[in-house]
């Protein structure tokens, strides 16, 4: 007897391919740079005094760093998060800094999601894995996923928005319960108006006929209903714990980036994020180039959603008063959803070409950093060892067991990983994230000594406290640093053993200071006993002075 069954109701056809390689792969993504090395410059550090204000009882409804100061791109839900890492896992299981990045790992692996399971269900079951390829591909998602700062939470709210989207005209409850917390996510951590923009593109879906729909309708509506008074939680909340700090943040916050009602600006600047675009959201943006050049793209029901939030996207960025290529964030989950949706129909001689530049790229990238590793060790080859002293000449040589088992485990596995034939789209980037993934992992093995060396202020302190005189160590003289010299105070207020004055240099002998020049004359009564600085720093050096005896 002949049967009907439609599309929709018929079973999948089976595959070959593995998702447990993905978890695999995402997994040794998102560790390396998370533990083992100091604060790095600049956001960690305002992390880092954001986490310790608030731990210290200063409250957590706005981030603060030395004497109170409001720190502005650090979300509330961020400082929150990092300092109940802080408490629960350190010192047991790491230290203090790498335990407060798991704050970022976990919204990153927020936004992952939620992007993937929006290329799931916009585009098929496969190019969900494919758009978290591309994602963790993509340079300008590392550093913001694994050191300290705000940026990953906007990647977790963009995640849930996607998702919300993705699913809005078959489960509008669910979508609503996606994109009103999405929307609320981002209200907190990027501002009201990149909330504002991307809720109106949101709104201008049904442009598209393939979005018109009751339920989609009743998705919007319901995740409006959910965001609105969640974002105004936040507001209130503050208001009430600190009139004073609600006055702020108004006035200078609350439209993220773009300041507040006070501070509020537009600077039109797109050369600067297209050119930025071109490392940031590699290979994201030239593979969603192709798919948009594809004919008859725009009736996909992924084409709408994607196109307004990219361009969305653009603009904002571009009006953006200050250069921060950061900004980026919020024009990646789209590009990647936009470039996995054809990856099976790139074209053969295409696919080889990218692959082909990924192994090259990465490869000779990974020789390389092996290479340095031996001259940064062993003095060969011996110019390379010049070049790696002169860019951390506080470096010493350092010789650890578990990096290097992790660097030679990723090495091998990686040349395993892309020997296979006959790749298409989807098999090359998988590729260029497994080598993305590789030398990452030798950077944060191999080099994280040398660069925690250039980046982190500790050598500097150690070598100014190793360099003070007797009476400064035995603490019969004071040492004053200027209540606004942030810098002293951060770096050596976490490295330093030595006592500070915060205010004293009328009644302190030594005086710590910083200076934008190498150069630059002591003030008057004054002689300088050390300078120092971070390596190859031009405008941050840093003098301990003397009073100079009267005649």
């Amino acid at each position: 007897m002949l049967t009907y069954t439609p599309p929709e109701m018929r079973a999948a056809p089976p595959t070959h391919e593995k998702p447990w390689i993905l978890l695999l792969l995402v997994f040794a993504w998102l560790w390396p740079g998370v533990f083992s090395h100091d604060l790095w410059k600049p956001d960690e550090i305002a992390a880092n005094e954001a986490v310790k204000h608030a731990l210290s009882g200063g409250g957590w409804w706005l981030a603060r760093g030395l004497d109170g100061a409001p720190e502005a791109g650090l979300p509330f839900v961020y400082v929150w998060l990092a300092a109940q890492c802080r408490t629960l896992f350190s010192p047991w299981l790491a230290d203090a800094y790498s335990a407060m990045r798991l704050a970022g790992v976990f919204f990153t692996v927020i936004g992952l999601s939620g992007c993937g399971m929006a290329g799931f269900h916009l585009a098929g079951r496969h190019q969900g894995r494919s758009v978290v390829l591309i994602l963790i591909g993509c340079a300008g998602l590392i550093t913001n996923a694994h050191l300290l700062g705000g940026v990953s939470v906007q990647f977790a709210a963009l995640g849930l928005c996607l998702y919300g989207l993705s699913v809005a005209r078959r489960r509008a409850m669910f979508a609503a319960l996606l994109l009103g917390s999405g929307w609320a996510l981002l209200s907190v951590s990027a501002g009201w108006l990149v909330t504002a923009v991307l809720m109106f593109s949101a709104f201008a879906l049904p442009l598209a006929p393939q979005w018109r729909s009751r339920r989609f309708a009743a998705a919007l509506a319901g995740a409006a209903a959910l965001a609105l008074p969640l974002a105004a939680l936040y507001p209130l909340s503050l208001h009430r714990a600190s009139p004073a700090a609600f006055d702020w943040w108004l006035r200078q916050n609350a439209f993220g980036v773009f300041g507040g009602t006070e501070t509020f600006a537009l600077s039109f600047s797109p050369v600067y994020y297209l050119k930025n675009l071109l490392w940031f959201a590699f290979p994201a943006w030239p593979l969603a180039l192709w798919t948009c050049s594809r004919r008859g793209f725009w009736r996909e029901d992924w084409a709408a959603p994607a196109v307004l939030w990219a361009a969305a996207a653009l603009a904002l960025a571009s009006c953006t008063p200050a250069h921060d290529a950061d900004n980026l964030i919020w024009l990646l989950p789209p590009l990647s959803l936009l470039g996995a949706v054809r990856l099976d129909a790139l074209r053969r001689g295409a696919a080889a070409f990218f692959n082909w530049f990924g192994i090259m790229i990465f490869g000779l990238l990974a020789a390389f950093l092996w290479l340095g590793w031996l001259a940064m060790n062993f003095g060969w080859p011996a110019k390379l060892a010049e070049r790696s002293a002169y860019f951390s000449p506080y470096y010493v040589p350092d010789f650890d067991w578990m990096p290097m088992i992790v660097a030679v485990l990723f090495t091998p596995l990686w040349v395993l990983a892309v020997r296979r034939r006959k790749v298409r789209g989807r098999q090359a980037v998988t590729n260029w994230a497994a080598g993305m993934t590789l030398v990452w992992a030798l950077l944060m093995t191999l080099f994280l000594p040398w660069l925690d060396a250039a980046k982190s202020y500790r050598p500097v302190v150690e070598r100014m406290e190793a360099a003070a005189p007797a009476a400064l160590k035995s603490g019969t003289e004071c040492l004053a640093v200027a209540r606004d010299a942030y810098a002293v105070r951060t770096a050596w207020g976490e490295y330093g053993s030595l006592p500070l004055a915060v205010g004293g240099e009328a009644s302190c002998r030594y005086r710590l200071i910083r200076s934008e020049q190498a150069d630059e004359a002591a003030p008057a009564g004054w002689r300088v006993l050390w300078q120092g600085a971070r390596p190859r720093s031009k405008h941050e050096f840093f003098r301990l002075l003397e009073k100079q005896e009267a005649v």
